[in-house]
């Protein structure tokens, strides 16, 4: 990749090397370009060293990104609960009323970051000279994050990114290839470093809920109400196009993860009002919980958990008499090869703390965790 006049600080080279090569891993292995997992950037490096700014100081109240899902959603309860006061920030290619009604629910003051695709792009795209792939979109969105804390005085940027983002789907080539790199610890680190390095913005941004699995948040999700009927993790719903879903397609492997890391912790009436349908009362769900649970395949190319959240989820459902009679919980459970052990559940429950996060932040969430406790498999 050829930078041009571009100078960026090593760090920030780094971070862009990173980004190409493991950001673009997935978008590499669907087209079948290996070149991709070697990249490298031609250009200078910029030698001068930024004047460090500290952006985690009191009177800045933090950004946090609002994504639609219950992830944002409980980094947003977990500041707001501790008085930290903080903003909320959507990014939409075009108005999202869904989003709208989320941070109006949320009752916080709150920016609208608009991103516009390069004309060219869209062109190359229309005639078949581009290939339309997944990118590194949390990357993207971070940054814009970043410049608009920036520009309106505000605090670090606050993600909601969990800890099996880090998780890859498939080894490819020798490398692994992770749907979510650009959510993981790695990016996350490396563009910290990168923010400092070129730009002397030091704690610009980090991920509130690294240390946590989906099944932890989910259970802190459920215990509020608020956002019940606008709360979406579908990407379908964002979609640009005629096949823009109002909240829930039903019928991806988001969708599907979702609603079982939610069932353990929900009245069933309640999730089927949030869903607008009975997922796991559907056969045709079938083959999608199999890959969820590692029964077949890879990891879906989604943001999902790992094989263990969904297997421990599953196993918690099979306890609760509600659950009785759902059609694909008697059929999973009885494919099942083993149940997770009381340890293995343990561990998929145990929280670490944030690793970059600010201390009042990490507190703010620790206190939202004390709601919850963490439930235990029979024997």
């Amino acid at each position: 990749m050829v930078l041009g006049t571009l100078r960026l600080a090593p760090a920030a080279q780094r971070w862009a090397l990173r980004l190409f090569r493991s950001g673009l891993a997935e978008f590499a292995y669907r087209w079948q370009l290996p070149h991709v997992l070697d990249l490298d950037l031609a250009g200078e490096a910029c030698n001068t060293t930024p004047t460090v700014s500290e952006v985690l100081t009191d009177d800045r109240p933090p950004l946090v990104a609002l994504g639609g899902g219950k992830d944002s959603i409980v980094s947003l309860e977990a500041l707001k609960a501790a008085g930290l006061r903080p903003v909320v920030f959507t990014v939409q290619r075009q108005p999202t009323p869904l989003l709208c009604e989320l941070m109006a629910l949320a009752h916080v003051p709150s920016l609208t970051i608009r991103r516009t695709v390069d004309r060219r792009l869209t062109d190359l795209l229309n005639t078949g000279g581009a290939r339309i792939g997944h990118v590194p979109v949390t990357a993207i969105n971070s940054l814009m994050g970043v410049a608009a804390a920036v520009l309106h005085g505000l605090g670090p940027v606050v993600m909601s990114s969990e800890r099996s983002a880090s998780s890859g789907n498939l080894v490819w080539r020798g490398r692994e290839v992770n749907h979510q790199w650009s959510k993981g610890l790695e990016a996350e680190a490396l563009l910290r470093d990168a923010l400092c390095g070129h730009a002397g913005l030091s704690n610009a941004c980090f991920s509130l809920l690294r240390g946590m699995s989906e099944l932890h948040i989910a259970k802190l999700f459920a215990a509020t109400t608020t956002y019940d009927q606008k709360v979406t993790s579908c990407n379908y719903a964002f979609r640009m196009g005629g096949n823009r879903v109002e909240r829930w397609c039903n019928d991806c492997a988001k969708c599907r993860f979702v609603y079982l890391a939610l069932a353990p912790f929900m009245d069933r009436a309640r999730l089927i009002s949030i869903f607008g349908h009975d997922l796991l009362d559907d056969p045709r769900h079938l083959e999608g919980y199999r890959e969820l649970l590692g029964l077949t395949g890879h990891k879906p190319w989604e943001c999902v958990g790992e094989f263990s959240e969904s297997r421990v989820a599953l196993r918690l459902l099979a306890e609760e008499p509600s659950w009785t009679g759902a059609r694909l919980l008697g059929a999973l459970c009885a494919q099942m090869p083993s149940w997770p052990t009381e340890q293995e559940a343990a561990a998929v429950f145990a929280a670490d703390r944030p690793r970059f996060a600010s201390p009042a932040c990490a507190e703010a969430l620790t206190a939202l965790q004390t709601a919850a406790s963490r439930p235990m498999l029979r024997d």
